[in-house]
């Protein structure tokens, strides 16, 4: 027993640890932990990975659920985020070592990279059992160290659908051939544990391989049964899993994420980011030599033969055609665009393993031993001389992605070279080794020799040049635990001194955001009380005296000389400060407006919501004083109709400047806007428009940006001339353009007659006690969700969306005990649909035997047309659709390829 446990599992064992090891070396080399005291963190694994973990370890050391956090976004539903970001098993080593995350990470990467080839060699063990260990293992580890792993690193959960691929590759194998669903069954809810998103793309793939395989690879009298044991068992896999993906599908439905497909696919192009794709499959460069091979088999009529060929047609369809790309992509993408990249590098290097056993041909003489040695030696010592050249002459000149996350043009064609020379030089190795001019165990030598140099210029492209010792972590992480307050309150930065999730893994909760999941009137509302915000990204940036004292925002990160003389610092290092503002207003505040007159900010000037605010608030009408611009040179500025404002440069000028020059009497809260909603826009047509500046000095340059698109604070002036220019540099036109002021005096003294209460957090639960005189409406500090349901007094209570985003309840007269608690919605659907699903499976299981023949072949004929219909709605929907949008795209708008 022991001898064969070993010598099946000693090949899939070795493969993961010789992936290991040879990650281990290379980061030896480039100096990456725990060889050195650099991090592989950069991208998307900086702005979400790392800080995640690190919030995850804050909850879970505070004994908070991961259904809700108060950490995010005003607060926030945290079990999608969980779902998205954290679900492998291996994320819990964040919370059972004290390895800093962002070093962390660089194990969790190789360890799921070896993983991966581990896997691998189980699937070409199961699929290909004549190919010897040597080469098995060797192919095994292409796949852990193919570009997939090192293009998609960064994005840690991708890796894990990678691990799991070749299971599934198993489990539909024995499907296929012996009708048990069991493995795929259990494979199928794997992935979707671990990475719910991506497997919309393995549904996909699963549902064309299935189509396929039952039309060519299975025998005719087992194709119902195999397409009924198919839709059974991923039937109940999609109900047991709805606990899952249920709630998280609510959540991103919810998120700025969902855009318009028929507008998307109409923009884009046809063919794009080509050179993206082929270079991460030409990492694994064996994929390119069988290619012409398996396309080319001509002859060759059986079942697997013409099952390759369509799947290879599908497959290259999607790469070559973007509008297909972007429907495995369940639409869109913004970046990344292989992230199904993992199905054809496997299933090339499977091609590769039974080309590898593959029987000689019987005709002609085979090359001399002695010639194909040499002419392999050659192109040994070709393909490393090339991959050394390119590692040290090239420079900069190849190593694009990492810098910007595309594959420039003078990028991809240096580095088809050496992608080329790899793949001909593995195509004449197993041409050598199928015309038995050397034995398989030579040629796994040269193969291994071509692997090394490929891999050795692959990580110095994607990942040796990429890793940094990552300062910015350490220096933002030395302020967590500076705060020492028991009272609810909320931090925010005052520019963006580290990436904005980093707020919340500090461990103070925050306004700021980034991931799929940021709600969409949560990133509209805040905006438009004057923060930064853009494409999923709440930077929380900007804002009022008065939007931070709505939010409870008490504190804040920054560098002192970006706050007014009013917040005192508490704590300082070399690089930056915590502050804390006295004027504050409490959590909850009562006020006599109808949570339907107050439930959206007005539309238009940002100086007309800190107005809006001030009111509902306070009950202040005349804080906010706005200064009209008193000259202009070099361009015209004019208010249309609309209300929007309109900046057009001189044609004799390129650079406009605005002025406004006022005396400020009283003492106010200075700020300028240049500002329009644009939804979750990549690029404002606005961004970069000018410079501003305040009494001669630069305030902000460009604004506004990605970053800095929120109110800019000027200064408190009391008493004083103040003079502020904004030097345009391109015409724009926007919603809300000037300076006003808020007056603290009456901020400050309306703030101690407020009528409200305190308010308190724990585990997901808002709660407050407040007085009232008359029934009136309770505005919340916490951001609007559909999961919260309130009680007062005991009794439920409506949740009101109001101010685009915040919570209020209606109290009575009186003393009015408030909760406001948060439930994953959608949750108890799930779990009846998995109850459902698993009622469905017993029933099933128990009546099986007693149906009739007739019974079991109806519904045999039933799944079999069920498979041949879904197989034609991918064709029309996925390839064909999209394809005649983009082209209609195309034509409406005279754009060429």
């Amino acid at each position: 027993m022991k001898k064969t446990i070993l010598r099946q599992g000693g090949a899939p064992l070795l493969a993961a640890c010789l992936t290991f090891a040879l990650f281990l070396l290379f980061f030896a080399l480039y100096g990456l932990y725990p060889a050195g005291n650099k991090s592989v963190v950069w991208c998307d694994m900086e702005q979400q990975a790392v800080p995640l973990l690190v919030q995850f370890k804050q909850m879970a050391a505070r004994g908070e659920s991961i259904s809700f956090s108060a950490l995010n976004a005003g607060g926030m539903t945290f079990y999608g985020v969980f779902f998205f970001f954290l679900s492998n098993p291996l994320s819990l080593l964040v919370l059972l070592c004290d390895i800093p995350a962002d070093m962390l990470v660089n194990l969790l990467v190789i360890m799921k990279l070896a993983l991966a080839a581990g896997t691998a060699a189980v699937w070409l063990r199961y699929r290909v059992p004549e190919l010897p260990a040597a080469p098995q293992i060797l192919l095994a580890m292409m796949y852990g160290c193919s570009g997939y792993g090192l293009f998609y690193y960064q994005n840690l959960m991708w890796l894990d659908i990678m691990v799991m691929l070749p299971l599934l590759f198993i489990s539909l194998h024995i499907l296929f051939r012996r009708q048990n669903p069991l493995p795929y069954f259990l494979t199928l809810c794997m992935m979707m544990l671990l990475c719910f998103y991506l497997c919309y793309m393995i549904v996909l793939y699963v549902l064309i391989a299935a189509s396929l395989a039952v039309r060519y690879l299975v025998p005719a009298d087992q194709r119902g049964k195999t397409a009924r044991c198919l839709w059974g068992a991923s039937f109940t896999a999609a109900c047991l899993t709805a606990v899952i993906w249920l709630p998280c599908f609510m959540q991103v439905m919810r998120s700025a994420r969902s855009d318009g497909l028929v507008t998307g696919l109409m923009n884009t192009y046809l063919v794009n980011h080509l050179p993206d794709k082929l270079a991460l499959l030409g990492c694994t460069a064996m994929g390119f030599a069988v290619l012409p091979v398996l396309w080319l088999r001509g002859k060759q009529k059986d079942g697997q033969a013409r099952y390759d060929r369509v799947m290879l047609l599908l497959l290259t369809a999607a790469l070559r055609l973007d509008p297909v790309n972007a429907m495995w992509h369940t639409g869109s993408y913004q970046a990344f665009p292989l992230r199904w990249g993992m199905i054809p590098l496997l299933l090339l290097l499977t091609y590769a393993a039974r080309r590898l056993v593959s029987p000689a041909q019987a005709d002609g003489k085979p090359p001399r031993k002695s010639t194909a040695i040499l002419v392999m030696c050659i192109a040994a010592a070709v393909c490393g001389g090339t991959a050394a050249a390119m590692i040290f002459f090239a420079g900069d000149r190849i190593l694009s992605y990492i810098r910007t996350l595309w594959v420039d043009e003078t990028s991809f064609f240096l580095l088809l070279i050496p992608i080329l020379l790899l793949a001909v030089s593995y195509g004449l190795c197993l041409y050598f080794c199928r015309r038995k001019a050397f034995s398989v165990r030579v040629g796994t030598v040269f193969l291994s020799l071509l692997f090394c140099a490929e891999f050795a210029l692959n990580f110095h492209c994607y990942m040796g040049k990429a890793a940094d010792e990552d300062a910015l972590f350490g220096q933002t992480m030395d302020a967590a635990g500076r705060i020492t307050d028991d009272s609810f309150y909320r931090l925010r930065m005052t520019k963006k001194y580290g990436h904005v999730n980093m707020v919340g893994a500090l461990g103070y909760p925050t306004l700021s955001h980034y991931t799929s999941m940021t709600r969409e009137d949560f990133m509209h509302g805040v905006k438009r009380m004057g923060y930064s915000s853009y494409w999923m990204e709440v930077t929380g940036t900007g804002g009022t005296v008065l939007s931070d004292a709505v939010w409870n925002i008490r504190y804040l990160l920054g560098q002192s000389p970006d706050w007014a003389s009013d917040v005192e610092t508490v704590w300082t290092n070399s690089t930056l400060s915590i502050g804390r503002r006295d004027f504050r207003l409490p959590g909850a505040v009562l006020t006599d407006a109808q949570p339907e007159d107050i439930a959206a900010l007005p539309a238009g000037k940002r100086a007309d919501v800190q107005r809006a605010l001030a009111k509902q608030y306070l009950d202040l009408d005349d804080c906010v004083t706005e200064y009209p611009v008193t000259t202009q040179h070099g361009c015209t500025v004019t208010t249309e109709d609309s209300g929007h404002t309109v900046c057009r440069l001189d044609s004799d000028s390129d650079e406009g400047i605005i002025s406004f020059s006022f005396f400020v009497s009283g003492r106010q809260s200075l700020y300028f806007d240049l500002y329009t909603q644009t939804g979750n826009r990549l690029y404002n047509p606005r961004n970069g428009a000018g410079t501003v500046m305040l009494n001669g000095r630069t305030i902000r340059t460009p604004y506004p940006e990605n970053n800095t698109n929120g109110l800019v604070w000027l200064c408190d002036a009391e008493n004083e001339y103040v003079s502020v220019r904004f030097k345009a540099k391109k015409d724009f036109t926007c919603e809300s353009f000037g300076v006003f002021g808020l007056d603290l005096v009456q901020l400050e003294d309306a703030a101690q007659t407020v009528r409200g209460a305190e308010m308190q957090y724990h585990g997901g639960t808002y709660s407050t006690e407040i007085q009232a005189d008359k029934p009136g409406t309770v505005i919340l500090s916490a951001a609007y969700d559909e999961g919260f349901t309130a009680e007062v007094n005991g009794q439920p209570a409506a949740v009101y969306r109001v101010n685009d985003c915040m919570c209020a309840v209606r109290v009575g007269a009186g003393t009015n005990r408030i909760t406001l608690k948060s439930h994953v919605q959608g949750l108890n659907t799930a779990l009846l649909i998995a109850g459902f699903g698993l009622l469905c499976a017993a029933l099933w299981y128990l009546l099986r035997g007693k149906l009739s023949e007739k019974v079991m072949r109806a519904l045999e004929r039933v799944s079999a047309y069920g498979l041949q219909a879904a197989f034609v709605l991918i064709l029309l929907g996925v390839y064909l659709m999209p394809v005649v949008l983009c082209i209609a795209g195309m034509i409406r708008d005279a754009r060429l390829f």
